[in-house]
């Protein structure tokens, strides 16, 4: 039993409406073969044991209670459905994430409390080559994949917050910024009740070949094409300003490149009223050194430490309840950080068996009325664009900026988000083990 310390921000946070669960989904050019699938997971779990865990709590002899993860033996739950099944609860047998599959998909299904996308992107490689190895070519190279028989270092369990805290942190003054526009309060669109997702194609060698004309990188340039979408759409709105929240990975400032917790932090970068009418070259550039500025590593480190000062004192209060009221905020203060949410973990590296795969996809919810995910994988930028609108008013901005910058693009998929619920584990007392004297 291991007492949990990272994990508490989105245990804390979790509920119905934003379970702070993600789904991962790779396209594959071929029909997927289940009992080949259902291999490959159990080969690729024998790979990742710290992932290989149930939630539960503790309570101490005064009352106060905790939240522990337990090992758990059981096999990773591999489901022939879409809709994706409860994680935390006997239907995913009790782990904190799952695999389903259909037609031509294999999806991974996971709770932000346990991985990351820079996680979730290592376990995909893993459970692709041991399916493209069964499936295709059993001489596959696995080159840049973690698979089954790994030496597994010390490194991919340690907790970055039970590491001692650096002696001493100097962050940087950062460039204010201005006020935001709130899209939950101030769109120009009426709100739906629940999120869209639109999945958008964009062939990678266009795509890069525009992103290095104009100096940027794929996260710079296409945030920035997201914020010059709402800024055309709310062109009186100074001195506010569109501003976007990147989620950006934590693990080097921090040191522990190889753990597999959520290390996620975020960058809020503003399109000010002074930048709109700069040509896009010159928004790259500035764009870029609000980035720098904000990824100084010792910011990074204070970003983090701040962050974990804060479970600490919400940790003195007694209840998981009670910390989740305490984290009841944090949804509408996000709002006035950002207009809208941009991540983009990387290149997806798959590996010799990227050849099998068409897109990369990834859906996931927040507070935001706008989350852009994007994932690179088999020749493709995979954008997926979640609005919470009656009308896409905000889409097709987004969609011109793509036009207006040479870049065609496809609409593979539509739908309503849905990504897996989580087991009400505050409540429900199969989660509570009382023995605090057995805790790690």
């Amino acid at each position: 039993m291991k007492r949990l310390a990272i994990e508490r921000f989105y245990l804390n946070r979790a509920d119905d409406e934003y379970p702070m669960t993600v789904r991962l989904s790779l396209q594959m050019k071929d029909a997927v073969d289940g009992p080949m699938l259902q291999e490959a997971t159990a080969a690729t779990q024998a790979r990742y044991p710290y992932l290989c865990v149930r939630l539960g709590i503790t309570r101490d002899a005064d009352g106060s209670e905790h939240f522990v993860y337990h090992d758990n033996p059981r096999p990773w739950k591999v489901s022939n459905r879409q809709p994706p099944v409860c994680l935390c609860s006997e239907a995913a047998n009790e782990h904190l994430l799952a695999f389903s599959w259909w037609d031509h998909s294999i999806v991974l299904d996971f709770f932000h409390a346990l991985i990351d996308g820079t996680a979730a992107y290592r376990l995909l490689r893993t459970l692709l080559y041991e399916y493209c190895r069964r499936r295709y070519d059993s001489n596959l190279s696995p080159e840049g994949v973690w698979v089954a028989g790994d030496v597994i270092d010390e490194a991919e369990w340690t907790d970055p917050a039970m590491l001692p805290r650096p002696a001493s942190i100097t962050p940087q003054p950062l460039t204010s910024r201005p006020p935001v526009i709130n899209l939950a309060t101030d769109a120009i669109a009426p709100l739906a009740e629940k999120k869209e997702v639109v999945q958008i194609i964009v062939d990678e060698e266009l795509m890069m070949k525009r992103v290095k004309a104009c100096g940027a990188t794929p996260t710079s340039f296409l945030s920035l094409l997201l914020l010059r979408s709402i800024a055309r759409l709310h062109p009186h709105s100074a001195p506010s300003a569109p501003t976007v929240t990147v989620a950006v990975d934590l693990r080097k400032p921090l040191g522990t490149i190889a753990a597999h917790h959520s290390q996620v932090g975020g960058l809020f970068i503003p399109l000010g009223p002074e930048m709109q009418g700069e040509s896009i070259e010159k928004q790259v550039s500035d764009f870029r050194r609000m980035v720098t500025e904000q990824t100084y590593p010792d910011n990074l480190q204070d970003y983090f430490w701040q962050t974990q000062d804060r479970m600490e004192r919400i940790e003195q209060l007694p209840t998981l309840t009670a910390r989740h009221q305490a984290f009841a905020p944090t949804n509408k203060l996000s709002q006035q950080y950002g207009s809208c949410m941009f991540s983009y973990v990387g290149k997806a590296c798959l590996g010799a068996a990227e050849q099998y795969v068409s897109q990369m996809r990834t859906e996931t919810d927040s507070a935001y009325m706008i989350v852009v995910e994007v994932s690179a994988a088999g020749g493709s930028f995979c954008i997926s664009f979640m609005q919470q609108f009656a009308t896409d008013v905000y889409l097709d901005a987004f969609f011109d900026e793509l036009s207006q910058q040479g870049l065609t693009y496809e609409i593979a998929d539509r739908h309503k988000l849905q990504i897996a619920p989580i087991a009400d584990y505050r409540n429900d007392k199969r989660f509570l083990y009382i023995d605090s004297e057995k805790q790690e």
